[in-house]
């Protein structure tokens, strides 16, 4: 890891870290009804009480994810990637030294990951209020060439079945309909699924749509890291373990 970056992240660590929300709202300035407001309250005082502006980690390719855990660190949701059409995914290869046949996936894994445990109370659905919640232990994911490899065979598993077709039902969901896919699910892989990543209902792949002719009209997806898969990666690389190790 290059010492610049484990400076900054060990002075944003020993700022924030393990801190609850409530002591670092700044009631003037920030927008505590955002539905996005407490991940731009932990920038927004980061970037205000510390040396490193947080963008400065884009310039070291790392992405930071605030990551809604329970008091034992296992995660609420899975995390999202960047949305792409199905259609690109057709003609993307994960092992290509090509960027721009490159799988976008795969592309988005050459950088690192911070992640920014945002600890939660989940009670029949509903999150405890947020100024309860706190910041616990970071942890960095640096995706080595082992669990590339892995998250890439399941990939060429997501590939297979659009290739093969994507398959739509309509099924009843409690007094209405949803629809429902074949794409690659959560519960069948250890790493990796594909799921909807759009606006609302009507936010089409128009490029696989197109593709089908129109036979095949499904809202914009994304891949996700699976929930299992971040538990193992909070626990496997807490950033007070790699300080111990290095």
């Amino acid at each position: 890891m290059n010492r610049a970056v484990q400076i900054i992240i060990n002075e944003i660590n020993n700022l924030i870290g393990n801190r609850d929300i409530k002591e670092i709202i700044n009631l003037e300035k920030d927008n505590i009804y955002n539905k996005s407001a407490v991940p731009l309250i932990i920038k927004n005082y980061i970037n205000n009480n510390s040396s490193y502006n947080l963008d400065v980690l884009k310039d070291y390719n790392i992405v930071v994810k605030f990551i809604s855990v329970d008091s034992k660190y296992t995660c609420f949701e899975p995390m999202s990637f960047s949305s792409t059409s199905l259609y690109n995914v057709l003609f993307e290869n994960w092992h290509s030294p090509e960027v721009l046949e490159r799988a976008s996936l795969r592309n988005q894994l050459n950088y690192s990951y911070l992640f920014v445990p945002i600890v939660k109370i989940k009670k029949r659905g509903i999150y405890n209020n947020f100024d309860d919640w706190k910041i616990g232990d970071f942890a960095f994911w640096e995706p080595n060439s082992v669990e590339l490899n892995m998250i890439g065979e399941e990939w060429g598993q997501a590939k297979e079945i659009i290739q093969k077709g994507v398959i739509l039902k309509k099924v009843e969901y409690g007094k209405s309909f949803r629809n429902t896919n074949n794409l690659l699910k959560q519960s069948e892989t250890n790493f990796i699924h594909l799921r909807p990543h759009a606006k609302n209902s009507f936010d089409y792949d128009l490029p696989y749509s197109k593709f089908t002719n129109g036979a095949v009209e499904i809202t914009k997806q994304s891949f996700w890291l699976n929930k299992k898969f971040i538990n193992q990666l909070l626990e496997k690389y807490k950033w007070k373990t790699i300080l111990k190790e290095g």
